[in-house]
């Protein structure tokens, strides 16, 4: 079973949530032919109006994509399993223990289940929020089955890297455990910390600056998906949940005894930890600088900032935009390599643009 180009392989994804409906819009971009179906006819109804059609019950798709929450995810796989006979099967969900154990349990091919999770997601849910760039460089985790045939794998290697994306193979034992630290953990802190917020009042509240709204982003995240992933990985969750209350009650104990140096230790180490997180293109983590340009809250000023940035021919790394509190402006934040820091800042001052400096 070979495919010369992706104009010939068809790609049927149940579940047109976020990412279900996502990777329809990414993977039709990429030159796919798709279709979706849901459950839910409100999903079902808005996924068509993005572009996302129904199947041709005519004919089977190459690859069967299931994009359900994780109580639901192992029966869907042992019904694609059993409704497209020769189909490469995949799904999506965040934990995989648990969830693939039941879906062999209950009949789901083993032989075609290449079984992956992308890296990828937003603090929105629903087709609503769906974007056809959610996997640009993001990587994904295969955890296929000993007995799966290569040609599948290599068949969704492939889906995954015509979508700008990188994957890596991992157990799913490893998988379920590293998720746990890098995905589930910062959901977890963001929610008990957007928590603490709720008693308190506007004016206090008033002075929260960026680190407050980067750090609880992902608390606006679907609640329901959230309960059902946490209880899918409880026992590798509740370990990183425990180290995080004990290194946690380090630092209490630390701020608490007044213990300079123990705080220091404690920082350093988190220093440490940041740079280890993977960098642009899933590199290592780069230092860049940053030029801070004050922009006026209106339309079409920040495609005007890109513009003159682009015309100076520099590369922005990263751009993060803070709104100032009672004011109609902003700061943005271009990011650039050191060598093109006198670059940007004295072609955007030249051009007009009101820079406050480097970070």
């Amino acid at each position: 079973m070979t495919h010369s180009s992706t104009s010939d392989l068809s790609v049927h994804i149940i579940g047109t949530g976020l990412i279900g409906a996502s990777l329809a819009l990414a993977l039709q971009r990429a030159g796919y032919t798709i279709s979706g179906e849901d459950i839910d006819p409100r999903s079902l109804e808005i996924a068509r109006k993005i572009g996302i059609p129904g199947r041709d019950a005519s004919s089977e798709p190459d690859v069967v994509v299931v994009s359900v929450p994780p109580s639901q995810a192992a029966s869907v796989l042992s019904r694609a399993s059993a409704s497209f006979k020769n189909a490469t099967i995949t799904d999506l969900t965040s934990v995989k223990g648990s969830v693939l154990h039941d879906a062999v349990a209950a009949g789901a091919d083993t032989r075609r289940l290449v079984s992956v999770h992308p890296m990828a997601g937003r603090e929105v849910s629903g087709p609503r929020g769906a974007r056809d760039d959610l996997f640009q460089d993001r990587t994904w985790v295969i955890t296929p089955f000993s007995e799966t045939e290569q040609f599948r794998i290599d068949l969704i290697k492939g889906l995954i890297e015509s979508l700008g994306s990188t994957w890596v193979d991992m157990d799913v034992e490893k998988h379920d455990r590293v998720a746990a630290l890098v995905s589930h953990a910062p959901q977890i802190m963001s929610s008990v910390l957007a928590g603490e917020l709720v008693e308190q009042s506007a004016s206090d509240l008033a002075i929260s600056g960026v680190a407050l709204t980067e750090m609880t982003r992902i608390a606006a995240s679907d609640p329901q998906l959230w309960q059902e992933i946490l209880i899918a990985n409880s026992p590798d969750v509740i370990n990183v949940v425990d180290s995080l209350i004990s290194r946690l009650s380090q630092f209490r104990e630390a701020i608490a005894n007044r213990d300079a140096g123990s705080i220091s230790e404690i920082m350093i180490r988190g220093n440490v930890g940041r740079k280890q997180i993977p960098g642009k293109h899933g590199g290592n983590q780069k230092s860049f600088e940053a030029v801070n340009v004050m922009i006026s809250d209106q339309p079409g000023a920040l495609a005007q900032l890109f513009t003159a940035a682009g015309e100076l021919g520099v590369n922005l790394e990263d751009v993060r935009i803070e709104h100032v509190m009672g004011r109609p402006s902003g700061i943005v934040q271009l990011f650039v390599q050191q060598s093109e820091l006198a670059t940007l800042e004295s072609g955007l001052e030249s051009r007009g643009f009101d820079t406050r400096g480097r970070a």
